[in-house]
């Protein structure tokens, strides 16, 4: 059985355009995908405890079915990661959050990460500890997409996106973000439905970003046999 990448997807439908982490052909290794029952963005953003159980069993159920490392396809899932970890026993990474602390480590002195989200209300120490680090002893500023169209369609059961969607409303808080904090040297990309519009993000800003697929590539980097 080929090792996969399980990812724990919410129950609104998944975003599966080019470059989507939940469009299988966006990654050169296996993945396996379960929904956690009862896991919407508004529940997980808002760090509803009464889900755990549910993301537990959906971890247990990709690893029983192969899955060498998990993620998830929401950011805030950071909040359960130390749990759901507890309850498997292969690598977990549910948050690009998760990538902070390497990222710190590639930073010019004197400089900024750059951090898009899709609630900056909503996002904070708790999300930021459940990935391994804090905001107290991190050069990190956060901005997110809050009234935008993509933001709107993200607590849909049934979100409608486009690339272009993606592409302006990402491209419009990280062009605001930079332009106030202009000592941010690389940015990461919260949201799961945010790798869609890094390369544009890259093309606009000219800086290094990380995001889902940049941690999916190096979880199973680690995990994947290399080839001769």
């Amino acid at each position: 059985m080929s090792k996969s990448l399980g990812m724990m997807l919410l129950e609104h439908t998944p975003i599966r355009l080019p470059g989507a982490i939940a469009n299988p052909a966006t990654f050169e290794f296996p993945m396996a995908y379960r929904t956690v029952p009862g896991a919407w963005t508004k529940n997980v953003v808002g760090a509803d405890m009464s889900i755990l159980e549910s993301y537990k069993a959906t971890a247990r159920a990709l690893v029983a079915e192969g899955a060498a490392a998990l993620t998830s396809n929401c950011g805030f899932t950071a909040r359960f990661q130390k749990a759901i970890a507890g309850a498997v026993g292969v690598p977990i990474a549910t948050s690009s959050l998760s990538l902070v602390p390497f990222v710190r480590g590639l930073l010019p002195p004197g400089k900024k990460i750059g951090l898009l989200t899709y609630d900056a209300m909503a996002l904070g120490e708790i999300h930021f500890n459940g990935a391994g680090w804090s905001a107290k002893d991190t050069p990190v500023v956060v901005a997110g997409i809050e009234g935008s169209e993509s933001w709107s369609e993200m607590a849909k059961p049934d979100p409608t996106f486009t690339v272009a969607m993606l592409e302006r409303d990402v491209g419009v808080a990280a062009r605001k973000l930079i332009a106030q904090n202009p000592d941010i040297a690389l940015v990461v990309l919260e949201c799961s439905a945010f790798p869609v519009a890094a390369a544009a993000v890259r093309r606009e800003t000219g800086l290094p970003v990380f995001d889902f697929s940049t941690l999916a590539r190096l979880v199973m980097g680690a995990v994947l046999p290399r080839q001769a």
